[in-house]
């Protein structure tokens, strides 16, 4: 294998995924008026190295999604091989999507539902999948109720986190843990009326 192409192809596949990213973020560009003409330019590459790359730019979107879905899921796993408590985990996982927040405001404004966090629900199923670890090691009494659950956590959390970015991070992220912590409490009093 030619190792100085796959650095060019490497350096190229960065160069473009930045001119995007910069696009979505600092200039606030759905992605329906983001066209590869304008990454072409902007990137100076030619369309058909564009196109060497990606299918369209819906496809490259999703790529810098699946992206940031894989660096905030390992940022979250690093902690918790460390054998972080589980504040420390999400205190992280806060903390990373804090120091993101352009890219999370943006993504968050053009999808209905927080695809990084069901990427790391999944990555956090299949990593416990064949262990000792239970649908009651989390409080569930089988797999279906985990599911619903586990629908319930995301669709909360995502609400919570775009709230949070909306409101310009006034929280900390340890207290946001803390008060998404607390919200069991609140639910079963919500609920229990």
């Amino acid at each position: 294998m030619n190792v100085k192409n796959n650095r060019l192809n490497r350096e190229t596949d960065e160069r473009i995924i930045e001119t995007v990213y910069r696009m979505m973020t600092e200039e606030h560009r759905p992605i329906g008026k983001i066209t590869v003409r304008e990454i072409c330019e902007r990137a100076d590459i030619h369309r058909s190295t564009f196109y060497a790359h990606y299918q369209d730019v819906y496809d490259l979107v999703e790529r810098v999604e699946t992206s940031m879905s894989r660096q905030l899921t390992e940022t979250f796993f690093r902690k918790l091989d460390e054998n972080a408590h589980a504040r420390e985990c999400f205190t992280e996982l806060f903390s990373f999507i804090r120091d993101h927040k352009e890219f999370y405001l943006y993504y968050l404004s053009e999808s209905r539902k927080f695809g990084v966090l069901q990427l790391a629900w999944d990555v956090i199923r299949e990593r416990y999948s064949g262990t000792e670890v239970s649908p009651r090691t989390f409080g569930a009494e089988n797999y279906e109720e985990m599911e619903y659950h586990g629908a319930f956590f995301l669709i909360g959390m995502t609400a919570v986190v775009k709230m949070w970015l909306q409101k310009g991070c006034r929280e900390e992220p340890a207290e946001l843990y803390d008060l998404i912590r607390r919200q069991g409490d609140v639910q079963e009093a919500m609920i229990g009326w």
